[in-house]
């Protein structure tokens, strides 16, 4: 545990953008022992949750899986998305109380698809934004007891991050689309070259 702790965090302290974020989550889940993940951002001022919302959602989850998704509107239903709208904290899939008929289906279609279980997480920042992460796999894959100690220490520095790359994000928006290409090739040559040693 310590390792995938020290490895993060000295990653995190250099994070200024979402995919420095981004790749912290990655290696953290593979450090985990899961095949995917999927997180959730959002930086406050509207209501959480929104479809709208102007925040940052990315996840590996099957392709299959994620039309399938779409098309069923499993959106309103999912309850791991849930719990991270109604809860703060770190548990595992399989113990998400309070499920109904819909929502017991649609954890076995899940299961189908390779989600037989995972660890979700929601962490709140002081202004407001919150993060939702998840780490899932197939059966007996992931050291979910591991991953519930390693969530609540990454979980808030994670979530400042994002707020801190929120906030870069909207500076450079004025900038012209050269100019940001320019920047980011800047910043991923400085990141690669700082994270070389780290994983």
């Amino acid at each position: 545990m310590r390792q995938i702790v020290e490895r993060s965090l000295a990653a995190l302290m250099g994070a200024e953008t979402y995919s420095d974020v981004h790749y912290v989550i990655t290696n953290t889940g593979i450090a985990l022992g899961y095949d995917y993940f999927g997180y959730q951002y959002w930086p406050g001022g509207e209501e959480y949750g929104d479809r709208n919302f102007a925040g940052v959602v990315q996840c590996n989850y099957p392709e299959a899986w994620m039309s399938r998704y779409v098309e069923q509107g499993f959106y309103d239903i999912d309850p791991v998305r849930l719990f991270g709208l109604t809860h703060e904290g770190v548990t595992e899939w399989r113990l998400l109380g309070g499920r109904d008929m819909s929502q017991e289906h649609f954890m076995r279609e899940a299961a189908q698809y390779g989600l037989d279980h995972g660890v979700v997480g929601s962490f709140q920042d002081s202004e407001g934004g919150r993060l939702q992460m998840a780490f899932a796999g197939p059966a007996h894959q992931g050291e979910p007891a591991l991953a519930l100690e390693v969530m609540p220490i990454l979980g808030p520095p994670m979530t400042v991050c994002f707020r801190k790359a929120s906030r870069l994000e909207s500076r450079i928006r004025w900038l012209t689309e050269r100019q940001r290409d320019s920047f980011y090739l800047l910043r991923d040559a400085v990141r690669r070259e700082r994270y070389a040693d780290l994983w």
